[in-house]
């Protein structure tokens, strides 16, 4: 299955609605446009509904999306996430890190 990426721009915040998978194959490249997106937006929403699957990889560029929107002054949320998502950013400790909703 493909990533699929849809912005929707909220003035000083961005959502990131993200379908598939973020994994090995696309994390770089799904990763440089996270760090794109907190160039342009100080808040940013992440939209799991559609996620069905995140490797290590994947959760690596979720930090450095962290890390960037924090170092901004921002706040980085993530929204919708499935059980198993939700579970496995829960068992690295990530969930309030993440602002997990």
């Amino acid at each position: 299955m493909i990533m699929d990426i849809k912005l929707v721009d909220r003035g000083q915040q961005g959502e990131l609605i993200l379908t598939g998978k973020l994994d090995n194959n696309n994390a770089v490249q799904v990763g440089e446009l996270f760090l794109k997106t907190a160039d342009r937006f100080r808040d940013i929403t992440l939209n799991l509904s559609g996620l069905k699957y995140i490797s290590s990889a994947g959760i690596r560029s979720l930090k450095k999306l962290y890390m960037k929107v924090h170092g901004n002054g921002g706040e980085l949320t993530i929204i919708n996430a499935s059980p198993n998502i939700e579970e496995v950013l829960e068992m690295i400790g990530y969930a309030e890190m993440f602002n997990l909703k």
